[in-house]
C-alpha cells in the first residue's frame, strides 16, 4: 500500500501542525488500526448558487483476497434521490411522514462520474454501468466499472476520478435546506470486496433502500473541501489546514483513518461549542436557537465516552463532531458518520425530557457498533442498531437515573430502557418476521420495533440472566475480536456461546445461548401468565371404606377438612424458556418455584397449609421479551395503594391543566 495512505510521517504532521494554528487533534496512527483495503483522497469544491458539487478524486484499492478482482462496485447514494423510481423513493409519496412530490427540477439531486481512469493503464469511462443485482432496474445507485485488466491479490490499484453532484433539497439524510448543508455519502464509494455465503468473492454493494443503511470498508480519507467564506464547517476526523483564498472561499483539509465513510457540513449559523474527555477533542455545531442545549450536549456525550471506554472498549479517534441542524433542516438529523454525527432538538426543550441526550448517545454508540464493528448494515442491522439501542439505554439510565431517564414531569416517570421494550411488546403482530433479515424485506412499520427495539431488549434479557459484568465480557470479547473488521451475527454467536460455556452452568449457558438464537433468528412469541389462584377446603372422607363387606367402615364426613391451595399458569406464546414463579402465602412468606415452561398449563398445589394469595412470573423482571407483563401476576388481595398513586397522578394532572387555562384566559 502507498505509505502516504499508511499515515503521515510524524516529522510532516508536527510540521504541518506547528504551522497551523488552527489544527484541532492529531489524527494520525502511529500503527494501522485496519487493513486499510479503500482509501481516497479527494478535492471538492461546493457552488452554493447552483447547490452544486465538482471533485476530483483518487481511490486507493488493495485486493486483500485470494481472487483477482475483475471489476469496480461502488455506490452512488446521491441517485437514490434523482427521481421517484429509485428505489429509496419507489413506492411511497412520503419520507419521515412528509411529501416529497411537489418538488422542482431544481430540488432534485443526482450524481454523475464524468470520467474514471486507472493510474498508469487505460480510461476506464466507456466501462461504466448502472447494476441492479437486487431487484428494480430503474435504480442508478450502483455503479460498475469494467477493468482493463483484473486487480490481482495482494496488488493495489491506483483510479481517478472526476465527478459532479447535484445535492436535493433534504428528503432524508444528504442534502440542503436553506443554506444547510449534510454531504453523507455523497461521493462515489467501493463497496466491499468478500466472500460471500457460498464460498465466492464478490463485491456486496447493495442498492440504496429505505430501511438498509450503509456498509465500506476501512480506509485513509484525505478530504480538501473549498466553499463560501461564509459557512462554518464540520467534518470527518480532524482539520490540518485553512486556507482562504481571497475570492470569498475558504479550502479546509481534513484527514482521518480506519473509518469506513466521510461525511461534513456547514451552514452559516453556526455556533461552535469545544470541549475535551481525556484526548478527544469535541466540536459542537450548533443552530444559534438552540444554543443554551450545548451543555446537555456535551455532558451526555463525554458521559457517554466514559462509559464505554468502561464497558466495552476505547475509543481511538482524536475526536468527534457533533451537528445539531436547525430546525428547518431536521430531516438531515438523529444519524450517524465515522467521527461526525447529526442531531435534533427544540427549542426549550425541558430538562427533565431527555430526548435530546437519548438522540446524542445513540448516534455516539454508532462509533462503536457500525464505525469500529462495522457489520454490514444493510443486510444484518440488528448487529448494529440493537447493540446501539441497547447501550443507549444503558448509558442514560445510568447518567440520569433507571425509572425516571428518559422522562420525569409531574410525577411522571419512565426511562430509556421502558421505552424501548414498549416498542416491541405493543407491536400489533410480534410474529411478523426474525430479527436476522435483510433490511429490504422489513415494512417502515416493524423495522424499528424489531431490529432495534427487541434485539436491545433481547440483549438486556441475557444482562439481567448473566449479570452486568458477564455481558460486559461477552461485550468486551466481541469488540476486540472484531473491531476494524466486518463481522456477522453468527460471529457474535460464537463469540457469546464460548463466553457463556465458560460459567460453570452448562445448562444455564445453552438455555441463555438457545433465547438469544429464538429471539433473533425466529419468529416467535414469548408471553407467561399466571391465570388462576384457588384456595379450597376438601371435605374430610365420607362414605363406606374397607376390603370387603364383613370389614366396612362408614365415615360421615365430620372430620377436618384440608386447606388445598393452586396456582395455574400458562404459557400462551410458542417460545418455551424456564421462568420462576413466586408464590405469596396468608402468613406473608413466600416461595419461589422453577418452571420449565415445556407444558403449556401446569398447576402447582400447597395441601395443608396457609392460603396463596398471590403468584408473580418472573418476580425480578429479567425476562423483558414477554410480550406482555400484565398478566405475569394475580393477586386476591385488594391493593388500594396503587389506584390511590394513580388517581393523586391524575387529580395533579388535572389541576396543572386548570391552572395553564387559567392563566392563558
Amino acid at each position: 500500500m502507498n505509505s502516504r495512505f499508511r499515515s503521515f510521517s510524524p516529522l510532516f504532521l508536527l510540521l504541518l501542525i506547528g504551522g497551523n494554528a488552527l489544527a484541532q487533534c492529531d489524527p494520525v496512527f502511529r500503527q494501522p488500526l485496519s487493513q486499510r483495503a479503500a482509501n481516497y483522497e479527494m478535492h471538492v469544491s461546493l457552488d452554493d448558487q447552483s447547490k452544486t458539487i465538482d471533485a476530483t478524486q483518487t481511490i486507493r484499492f488493495t485486493n486483500a483476497s485470494p481472487e483477482p478482482v475483475r471489476e469496480l462496485r461502488m455506490y452512488m447514494y446521491l441517485n437514490a434521490f434523482k427521481n421517484s423510481q429509485s428505489s429509496f423513493l419507489k413506492g411511497t409519496s412520503q419520507i419521515f411522514g412528509q411529501g416529497y412530490m411537489d418538488r422542482t427540477q431544481d430540488e432534485w439531486g443526482w450524481i454523475d462520474v464524468e470520467k474514471i481512469s486507472r493510474e498508469g493503464g487505460a480510461d476506464l469511462s466507456g466501462n461504466m454501468r448502472y447494476v441492479q443485482a437486487d431487484s428494480n432496474t430503474a435504480d442508478q445507485s450502483v455503479l460498475e466499472v469494467a477493468l482493463d485488466k483484473p486487480v490481482l491479490p495482494g496488488e493495489t490499484a491506483v483510479f481517478n476520478l472526476k465527478w459532479r453532484a447535484k445535492m436535493p433539497k433534504t428528503i432524508a439524510r444528504a442534502g440542503y435546506s436553506k443554506d444547510f448543508y449534510l454531504f453523507c455519502h455523497w461521493f462515489p464509494q467501493l463497496g466491499v470486496w468478500e466472500e460471500n455465503k457460498d464460498g465466492n468473492w464478490d463485491w456486496n454493494c447493495h442498492q440504496f433502500y429505505r430501511t438498509t443503511e450503509f456498509y465500506a470498508d476501512f480506509g485513509v480519507y484525505d478530504v480538501h473541501i473549498t466553499a463560501a467564506d461564509k459557512f462554518v464547517m464540520g467534518a470527518s476526523g480532524c482539520l490540518i489546514s485553512e486556507k482562504n483564498n481571497g475570492n470569498g472561499t475558504t479550502t479546509r483539509h481534513y484527514h482521518v483513518e480506519d473509518v469506513i465513510d466521510f461525511a461534513w457540513s456547514v451552514y452559516p449559523g453556526f455556533t461552535v461549542q469545544e470541549d475535551r474527555w481525556k484526548d478527544v477533542y469535541i466540536r459542537l455545531l450548533i443552530a444559534p436557537e438552540h444554543a443554551k442545549l450545548g451543555p446537555r450536549y456535551l455532558h451526555a456525550l463525554k458521559f457517554a465516552l466514559a462509559y464505554l471506554d468502561e464497558h466495552v472498549g476505547k475509543y481511538p479517534y482524536a475526536s468527534i463532531t457533533v451537528v445539531d441542524p436547525p430546525f428547518h433542516g431536521l430531516r438531515s438529523g438523529l444519524m450517524e458518520y465515522p467521527t461526525l454525527i447529526t442531531t435534533g432538538t427544540f427549542y426549550g426543550m425541558p430538562e427533565n425530557i431527555r430526548i435530546t441526550e437519548s438522540l446524542v448517545v445513540h448516534e455516539f454508540v454508532h462509533q462503536y457498533f457500525m464505525g469500529m464493528v462495522a457489520s454490514n448494515e444493510k443486510e444484518e442491522a440488528w448487529l448494529d442498531e440493537g447493540f446501539v439501542t441497547y447501550f443507549e439505554d444503558r448509558i442514560i439510565d445510568a447518567a440520569y437515573g433507571e425509572k425516571q431517564s428518559l422522562v420525569d414531569v409531574f410525577g411522571y416517570r419512565f426511562d430509556n430502557r421502558e421505552l424501548t421494550r414498549l416498542e416491541y411488546t405493543t407491536m400489533a403482530n410480534p410474529r411478523e418476521g426474525t430479527v436476522a433479515r435483510p433490511g429490504w424485506y422489513f415494512s417502515d412499520t416493524n423495522f424499528k420495533a424489531l431490529i432495534y427495539s427487541k434485539t436491545a431488549t433481547t440483549l438486556r434479557t441475557v444482562q439481567e440472566l448473566v449479570g452486568e459484568a458477564a455481558m460486559d465480557r461477552i461485550i468486551m470479547a466481541y469488540f476486540e475480536k472484531w473491531k476494524f473488521r466486518h463481522p456477522k451475527g453468527r460471529d457474535f454467536m460464537a463469540v457469546l456461546q464460548e463466553e457463556l460455556m465458560r460459567g460453570p452452568d452448562t445448562l444455564f449457558a445453552r438455555q441463555v445461548y438457545d433465547l438469544v438464537e429464538k429471539s433473533i433468528y425466529h419468529a416467535v412469541v414469548l408471553d407467561y401468565a399466571v391465570v388462576r389462584i384457588t384456595n379450597e377446603a376438601l371435605p374430610a372422607p365420607q362414605g363406606v371404606f374397607g376390603n370387603n363387606a364383613s370389614a366396612h367402615t362408614y365415615q360421615d364426613g365430620s372430620g377436618a377438612r384440608t386447606p388445598l391451595s393452586k396456582v395455574e399458569v400458562q404459557r400462551k406464546g410458542d417460545w418455551v424458556f424456564p421462568v420462576e414463579v413466586l408464590v405469596t402465602f396468608e402468613d406473608g412468606s413466600t416461595q419461589m418455584l422453577h418452571w420449565s415452561g415445556q407444558e403449556g398449563s401446569k398447576v402447582f398445589e400447597w395441601s395443608g397449609g396457609v392460603k396463596v394469595v398471590s403468584a408473580q412470573i418472573d418476580p425480578k423482571h429479567k425476562i423483558g421479551l414477554d410480550v406482555d407483563t400484565n398478566n405475569n401476576s394475580l393477586t386476591l388481595q385488594q391493593e388500594t395503594a396503587p389506584l390511590w398513586k394513580y388517581a393523586a397522578k391524575t387529580v395533579f394532572w388535572v389541576q396543572n391543566l386548570m391552572q395553564t387555562v387559567g392563566f392563558l384566559m
